[in-house]
């Protein structure tokens, strides 16, 4: 099975090992479900789901800060990567911002193996006691922080999961016409499968 061959990969980029049986539930969760509602490409393999997303949410988790209590996920679509990081820190509480309602469909069936997730729909203007926000192919960086003004005004904590640098600069740029108090970090992540371009925007 594709999913066994690729644990060795999984636990290297830290994935604990005693949540990859939940770890395998949720891949297939999300490849069947995927049939209806489009959560990634229809044209994709299950190969190309792990390489190209589950390996690729794995690729920042080094980096994930500690002693986080609650963490906002902006646009959780099919869980990537909020499922994977509510498994891999189970005491730790997550807020999935999903305006779909079939998505959120989905998400509320990912509670059973991932507790810690609580389902909401648009994004609020204040967030309570949230230390991170989270996020993959989610919105520009601009935009993201409009969203969440008075949290990013407030000095509030991303973690968001990029692409290409010079997209990256792009936004960054944008973003600081806004935000000027702000520092942004980047952090090139190298996938040991795929030939891709991919980086860590920490704010």
């Amino acid at each position: 099975m594709y999913f066994e061959k690729r644990t060795p990969i999984f636990t290297s980029l830290g994935f604990r090992a005693d949540a990859l049986p939940q770890l395998k539930q949720f891949v297939d969760m999300l490849w069947d479900a995927n049939t209806e509602l489009n959560l990634i490409s229809r044209k994709m393999s299950f190969e190309e789901l792990i390489d190209n997303h589950v390996i690729d949410c794995l690729l920042a988790l080094s980096h994930f800060p500690q002693n986080i209590k609650r963490v906002a996920d902006f646009g959780s679509g099919g869980g990537l990567p909020s499922i994977i990081y509510a498994l891999q820190f189970p005491d730790v509480q997550f807020q999935l911002y999903e305006k779909s309602n079939l998505k959120q469909q989905y998400l509320r069936h990912c509670k059973k193996i991932a507790p810690n997730i609580e389902i909401h729909g648009l994004i609020p203007n204040d967030f309570d006691g949230v230390d991170l926000v989270t996020s993959r192919a989610f919105k520009p960086i601009d935009v993201t922080l409009d969203l969440s003004r008075k949290y990013a005004n407030s000095g509030g904590k991303y973690f968001l999961l990029k692409g290409r640098q010079e997209k990256i600069d792009e936004e960054i740029s944008l973003s600081k016409k806004q935000f000027k108090n702000i520092n942004f970090q980047i952090i090139p992540l190298k996938s040991p499968v795929l030939d891709v371009e991919r980086h860590l925007v920490i704010i």
